[in-house]
């Protein structure tokens, strides 16, 4: 009897981890709308809040907001964005559960195809991975 309450425990730990740290896929559009939303408008205030410490550790605050700029200043003001896909993953090799959102983004100049990959950060969503890139 005793052995099946701790098989039942370790099968329950087992199974709860699966779904730990998962990327509410409607939340996670919603914070990428809202990070699209406030470079549409320069609004840099939040900028850290989006991204994981990680990504944060290599690039200060200062040098996000500057290229965010650089790309406004090479791309032109946004004018809209439209979401492509939406894909939840699982890597194997980090254990993490991710989410990758692919947006159109129209631009005064050029239009761009902006990739983001989001994790669920001590149940926060982080931005850990961004590319912008021409859409062809």
């Amino acid at each position: 009897m005793k052995s099946n309450k701790v098989l039942f425990l370790l099968m329950t730990i087992l199974f709860s981890a699966c779904f730990l740290g998962k990327v509410d896929k409607e939340k996670g559009i919603q914070f990428a709308n809202q990070l699209l939303d406030d470079l549409k408008k320069e609004d840099y205030s939040r900028i850290d809040s989006y991204y994981a410490a990680s990504f944060s550790e290599n690039e200060p605050t200062e040098k996000k907001i500057e290229k965010f700029k650089r790309l406004r200043e090479v791309m032109g003001p946004m004018k809209s964005y439209e979401l492509l896909e939406a894909k939840e993953k699982h890597d194997s090799d980090t254990s993490l559960n991710q989410l990758i959102l692919k947006y159109k983004v129209v631009c005064e100049k050029v239009t761009a195809l902006q990739t983001f990959v989001i994790i669920n950060d001590e149940g926060q969503l982080k931005i850990i991975f961004q590319n912008v890139q021409n859409f062809d």
